[in-house]
């Protein structure tokens, strides 16, 4: 007697996904079971579908398809240029037969997607809530983001997969007759809105609590226990001449010298959103900064004096959102009534021992109540020291010299910088 030879791994790993289907199959009859006489599934040629008929050979379709060398579930309707709702692969199976449903009854009784599966959201949440009343506005809502952060884009024939990680938090993306805003709820700073202009090619953030109340804050952003999800829908539809926001468009020619053989200080001041991080910080400078060991940054071959990088910190924090900052003098080159600004310019990495003394020094320097702390610093910081400052609530910001652009190198610091992102190139090409 021979033994019978294993099956192969694709094989098995078919069988799998055939079960799986089964399953999903048997789940969307007994939580939807008017639909049960529509459900099929369709294994043929190995391309396993799970399959809602409409009319004729209209059908609305659940199956794992191939994104940017990422395997997603994806929800399609027959609508040409409709956009399919693409969930990570390990989402519950109750939550893909829910969307399956959601899609396949609004066709079957020609109404809207409800929310929030419209939205691509398995729950209801601020972000949905939010799009929903922009939505009711008459305002096409781009994109939403709070549980599944998962969106296709680039060219139809083979969409690219845009993952939004907690980085971002959560976010609505819409579109408006003269801008396109992203609206983000923070874990630390709360409610942010920003302003991409196209003409300008570059994000702007509004000033939400001048908006609301007519009063600045020294920080960015609304918490969320101070504001409705109304009152943030008040503001948007209010439109960008209300938001009296400033972004420095970008003037033609800038990088280049001028007819004297120098950049103007305009020219030599870069924005807030340009320049890629140095290597070491990793993807988009996102992560703390170099950590313990590692190389140290590189420095600019171009001389930098302390005035410019002065003006470039103040300029970039003004833009995050910091309200209450002022050009000082020599011994203290920004002021702040409500921050501590500390320059660390040296070659080792801040430590804990470091930004707890540093916090310190923030304490005691407000008058009736302990000051905030700001680091800027020319090193990177350990994970511990980089902890210690979340916990704290301060932002340690790495200045990079060779590109003029500040960095964070803490998850409140991260939380305050500008979307990075052309919204432009995340969206999906008509066929």
């Amino acid at each position: 007697m021979f033994p019978l030879p294993f099956p192969p791994g694709d094989m098995v790993a078919a069988f799998g996904r055939h079960l799986h289907f089964k399953s999903l199959e048997q789940a969307l009859c007994d939580r939807h079971p008017e639909l049960a006489d529509r459900v099929q599934f369709d294994d043929a040629n190995r391309l396993m579908r799970l399959k809602v008929t409409l009319s004729g050979k209209r059908s609305v379709v659940l199956a794992q398809v191939r994104m940017s060398y990422t395997i997603v579930w994806s929800v399609l309707d027959p609508v040409l240029n409709s956009e399919p709702s693409v969930w990570p692969l390990d989402t519950p199976d109750e939550v893909l037969v829910d969307a399956l449903h959601a899609m396949a009854s609004a066709h079957l009784t020609d109404v809207p997607v409800p929310s929030p599966w419209r939205w691509n959201e398995s729950e209801p949440s601020d972000m949905t809530e939010l799009a929903d009343l922009l939505d009711a506005r008459g305002v096409r809502v781009r994109r939403v983001a709070a549980g599944n952060g998962y969106f296709p884009y680039g060219p139809r024939h083979s969409p690219k997969l845009d993952i939004v990680g907690r980085r971002d938090g959560s976010f609505v993306e819409a579109e408006f007759p003269d801008a396109f805003v992203r609206v983000s709820l923070k874990p630390a700073l709360g409610w942010l809105v920003d302003v991409h202009l196209a003409e300008c090619e570059a994000w702007g953030r509004v000033d939400l609590a001048w908006n609301l109340w007519r009063s600045t804050k020294p920080t960015p952003g609304v918490p969320r226990a101070d504001v409705s999800v109304a009152d943030i829908a008040d503001v948007l539809g209010r439109g960008l001449k209300a938001w009296d926001l400033e972004v420095s468009c970008e003037p033609a020619g800038r990088g280049e010298p001028d007819s004297a053989g120098h950049r103007s200080e305009w020219q030599e001041s870069l924005f807030a959103n340009e320049a890629g991080p140095p290597q070491w910080l990793g993807d988009a400078g996102a992560d703390v900064g170099r950590l313990d060991g590692e190389a140290e940054p590189r420095t600019s071959r171009r001389s930098i004096s302390p005035q410019h990088i002065t003006d470039t910190v103040l300029e970039q924090l003004t833009a995050f959102g910091f309200g209450d900052l002022a050009e000082g003098d020599a011994e203290q080159p920004v002021r702040s009534d409500a921050f501590h600004i500390e320059w660390h310019d040296r070659a080792k990495n801040l430590s804990t021992s470091e930004v707890q003394r540093m916090n310190g020094l923030a304490a005691a320097a407000g008058e009736d109540v302990p000051k905030r702390l700001i680091v800027i610093t020319t090193a990177g910081i350990s994970r511990p020291a980089a902890a210690f400052a979340d916990t704290a609530k301060a932002f340690v910001f790495f200045v990079d010299r060779t590109a003029d652009k500040l960095m964070a190198l803490n998850s409140r610091a991260r939380e305050a910088l500008l979307p990075h992102t052309d919204p432009a190139e995340r969206g999906l090409e008509p066929w």
